[in-house]
């Protein structure tokens, strides 16, 4: 099917005359008022060309082509008149985004090719649309798929408060966090895993799929935690060592038996300890290697006992360099001072106070990066 090309004019002989001339090149239809126009375009358009005369009883070229815009943004909108002042031809422009202006009189050869030209130009803009459609539904089904990875729900563990979140800058992020429940384990420790891919976006967001799959794969079988990170690294140094990417990694395990946080640093931004009863913050970091960079890495592994009371902060980078509009970080120092005021609520609660904290702080400033963040609290 031709696309369709609507002429406006008050003068039917004029438009006659062009639809005679026209008809063997596109499929044209008229109208002899602009409010007619608009009722056409809104009942049997998309048009590809809006061709329409300036001076009209009622409602004037320029406030037709102004509502076609509004009707469908993608019409290619022109203008053929005979009042060809500078004065129209600006408020053409300006006010109906016209794509071309032609001055009365105007020969078929002309006017064709111009409408030509316009059909052209719609064609690239509706096929650049539809690509950018299609491209935001992969994006969307991807952000589904990639959400439908992450915990579906907060673990349930006697004697422990846990809770997490991540919030993605793009339509995917990069960011990961996973739970490894009890009832995998016998009942004897659970473990907690957030890491982080370098950058954010789709790429990240594939890199990370695979690590989970990595990591997942791994803990089915027995091994400490530094064997669980050290085989989770090689297989990862195997598909991407030629890309220069890397992951970091923060992963943890509450030994539920003898009351033990452990962890395995990979590169990774360091927990946070809070103990009410001493009103201590402590910091859990090391020396590791991200994830993806060297094979042979050897990992190493550190414990705390745990206390009634204690919180454990586990995050990604995105928590403390959110920015203002003044580009001051959020800072360490913020994200402790809301876990202190807020120690006696539950780890649930406290990670709500953190993301308003956030969205409080950030402002009008745009979300620069993944956001994630777990609490672990003893009771």
């Amino acid at each position: 099917m031709r696309t369709k090309v609507l002429l406006v004019d008050d003068d039917e002989m004029l438009l006659a005359g062009l639809k005679r001339q026209l008809r063997n090149k596109f499929k044209i239809e008229t109208a002899i008022s602009g409010e007619d126009a608009v009722k056409m375009v809104e009942e049997n358009g998309p048009y590809a060309v809006v061709v329409s005369d300036y001076m009209m009883p009622g409602m004037n070229g320029i406030e037709l082509l102004r509502q076609v815009k509004v009707s469908d943004p993608d019409t290619i909108r022109m203008m053929l008149t005979g009042s060809a002042d500078m004065s129209t031809a600006i408020k053409a422009v300006n006010e109906g985004s016209i794509y071309k202006f032609h001055p009365k009189p105007c020969p078929a050869e002309t006017l064709g090719n111009a409408i030509q030209s316009g059909i052209e130009e719609y064609h690239k803009v509706t096929t650049d649309q539809s690509q950018l459609k299609k491209v935001q539904m992969s994006l969307a089904n991807a952000r589904m798929i990639q959400r439908k990875l992450m915990p579906k729900s907060n673990p349930q563990v006697d004697g422990y408060d846990i809770a997490g979140q991540s919030v993605s800058c793009d339509e995917t992020g990069g960011d990961y966090y996973d739970f490894i429940n009890p009832h995998e384990w016998n009942q004897e420790k659970i473990g907690i895993v957030v890491a982080d891919v370098i950058g954010h976006g789709i790429s990240a967001a594939l890199l990370m799929t695979s690590v989970r799959a990595f990591f997942r794969e791994r803990i089915q079988s027995p091994g400490s935690a530094v064997s669980i990170v050290t085989d989770v690294n090689k297989r990862l140094v195997q598909d991407i060592e030629e890309l220069n990417l890397f992951v970091t990694m923060f992963y943890s395990e509450i030994d539920l038996r003898e009351k033990y946080f452990r962890w395995v640093h990979a590169g990774h931004e360091s927990a946070l300890s809070y103990d009410p009863a001493t009103d201590i913050f402590d910091t859990l970091g090391g020396e590791g290697l991200p994830l993806g960079v060297m094979a042979e890495w050897n990992y190493e592994e550190a414990k705390i006992s745990i206390q009634p009371g204690q919180i454990f902060l586990i995050g990604t980078d995105g928590i403390k360099e959110a920015c203002n509009p003044q580009n001051e970080h959020f800072g360490n120092g913020r994200l402790l001072a809301v876990v202190k005021d807020n120690h006696q609520k539950s780890a649930k609660e406290i990670l709500a106070d953190v993301y308003d904290a956030l969205a409080a702080f950030r402002g009008s400033a745009e979300r620069k990066d993944d956001e994630t963040l777990v609490v672990v609290k003893a009771l």
